[in-house]
Order: C-alpha cells, then structure tokens, then sequence
C-alpha cells in the first residue's frame, strides 16, 4: 500500500462528543451505575459505623490547662467542636469510597446523620487501633469496588457490551494496580508535598505575602502533574496496561492533547460539583434524597464514562499517526534504495 493511499487518521472526538458519548453508554447500560448507586443507598439507610467513643477519649484529653489565656481557651473550644462535630456523623464505612480510584459518591461527603424514620442503627468503635485498621481494610475493599466499577466501564466504551466472566478474571490485577498507583501517589505526595508544606511555613513566618505565593505555584504544579497523570487509571483498565505503561502513556497523551485534556477534565468538576449543590438540596431524612442519590450515580457514571471515550478515541489518534510516520518513513528509505 502507497503512502498515497493510506488514509489520514480521522480526527478525534471533542469534549463536547465525549460528553455526549459517556451520557449515551450509560443510557445503553444502566446497570454501570448500579455500584454507586448501591453503596450510596447502603451509607444512607444502613448501620454507620461510628467513631464517636474513640473521638470522646480524645475530648477529654483535649482542654486547656490550668492558667490558659483566653486565645488558647477560644482557639481548643473550636478544636472541640469540630472533632465532636466529626465524631457524631463521620460513617467509617464512607472510607469503601475511594474516589477518584472508586465508586463516586454523595454519601460519603454529605455524612447524613439522619435517615427517613429516624436516627440510623449505630455500631461503635471503640480502639484507636481498630479504627486505623478498618480504614486500612476499606480504603482496599473500595479500591476493588472501583477496579470492578471502571472496569465494566471500560469493556462497555471499548467494546459496546458487558462480559462478566472476563470481568472477574481481569479485576484482580486491577485492584493490584490501582493499588500500586495509590501508593506511588501517596509516595510521590511524601517525598515532594510535605517538603513543600514544611518550606511555604518557614517561608510565611519571614514573610506571609512571600509564602502564598510559594504555597500557589506548589499547587499549581501539584495539579499540573495531576493532570498529565490522570488518564493513567484508563491506561489500566482500558489498554490492559501495567502501572509505569500506562503512567507514560498519560504523559504522553496528555502533552500532545494538553488543552482539550484540561478542559475536559475542568468541565468534568464543574459538573460534579455543580449537580452535587443540586443532588443535596433534600434533607437527610426525605426520600426525596432518592432522586439525588440515583442521579448523582448516573450523572457521575456519565462523566466517567466520557473520560474514557475521549482517552480511547485519542489513544486510537495516536496510534494511528505513528503508523502513517512510519509508513511514510519506511516508504521513504524505499524510494531512496
């Protein structure tokens, strides 16, 4: 075949189409929102896994001494009430969300303190060390929740249908995977974050306007590097790449497809938090919260959905220039001979 006769790539999909196109998968597929959905309904209506015990020892531990001023007086009264605050409605079964590499959720951040009928059944914890340990046996549990979720999403926009068979065989090397990436975020956030945090401190104590700025542009490039690793998840699920694979291929991607990427990406938040102000409106105890808790696992869904259609139709760009450079390359060598 000439170089004449290969056809150019044709040209990927916008944000505008992707948006549209995860919409149109989960139409064809509800059942992809049915996880969230779930896990939303069981924060809701069933058993919180409360920690109010373990954050009342810590209560009595936190007052102010004898001959306290009244800044440090004023300044642990607030403390108190914010961990008694936290206390009375953190549900540590919220920690089985592990958005952005879960199952997304309203739940999970609105931590309701009421349910219709009353006040929900309430299991306590009442060791310190318990509470680290089923955070640490959640945060895994909704891992795999979420290798099982962006899974199904990924078989429905690469291939249009579900196969649950291949489903459970793959997700086991996703959870791995997602795991691994979790770890390297927390990893790289502990080797440059908190080195960061520590300076922008010493900075802001010679000079407040001078540690601002230090502390914005860190988080810029916090988010820069967010951004060029966000499609490293679809890479995971969508490409059957490993964790290094599928983080250079988001660089990757991500440089070539810098502005549609961001405002893909900013269109996706906007949304999330916009419909989020919506979804909340019902009180805790209303099943009006019903058409909240449905359209936030729909919507949510939908956008996910989008994120994969963009990265799979530009992926597919991608590789389909290299192989017309190539072509065209090896053709050259050819005419040369």
């Amino acid at each position: 075949m000439s170089v004449a006769s290969r056809k150019k790539p044709e040209p990927p999909v916008g944000v505008v189409g992707a948006l549209v196109l995860g919409f149109e998968t989960v139409n064809a597929r509800l059942e992809l929102a049915l996880l969230p959905l779930i896990l939303d309904l069981f924060l809701w209506l069933g058993p919180h896994l409360s920690i109010k015990p373990i954050v009342d020892q810590a209560l009595d531990l936190l007052r102010a001494p004898p001959g306290a001023d009244a800044t440090m007086v004023r300044s642990l009264q607030i403390w108190r009430s914010l961990l008694a605050d936290y206390g009375q409605r953190f549900n540590l079964f919220s920690v089985l969300s592990t958005a952005p590499m879960g199952l997304p959720s309203l739940m999970a951040g609105r931590a309701p303190a009421l349910r219709p009928g009353g006040p929900p059944w309430l299991w306590g914890v009442q060791n310190p060390l318990a509470y680290f340990l089923l955070i640490g046996v959640f945060a895994l549990a909704g891992l795999f929740l979420g290798a099982l979720y962006f899974g199904g999403i990924a078989q429905q926009v690469r291939d249009a249908r579900l196969n649950p068979g291949q489903l459970a065989r793959q997700v086991w090397g996703d959870w791995l995977r997602l795991i691994a990436l979790v770890a390297l975020w927390v990893f790289l956030l502990t080797i440059f974050g908190l080195p960061a945090l520590l300076f922008a401190g010493l900075l802001a104590l010679i000079s407040p306007i001078i540690g601002s700025l230090f502390t914005f542009l860190a988080s810029m490039l916090g988010l820069w590097a967010l951004l060029y690793m966000g499609f490293t998840l679809h890479g995971i699920v969508l490409q059957r790449r490993g964790l290094l694979g599928a983080l250079w291929d988001s660089i990757r991607l991500v440089h070539r497809n810098l502005p549609p990427t961001a405002s893909l990406f900013a269109v996706v938040l906007l949304l999330s938090a916009g419909l989020s102000v919506l979804w909340n409106i019902p009180a805790d105890d209303s099943w009006l919260l019903l058409i909240g808790v449905a359209g936030h696992a729909v919507v949510s869904t939908a956008l996910a959905a989008a994120t994969f259609t963009f990265y799979k139709d530009r992926y597919r760009q991608w590789m389909e220039t290299r192989q017309t450079i190539q072509a065209q390359t090896e053709q050259g060598k050819a005419n040369s001979r």
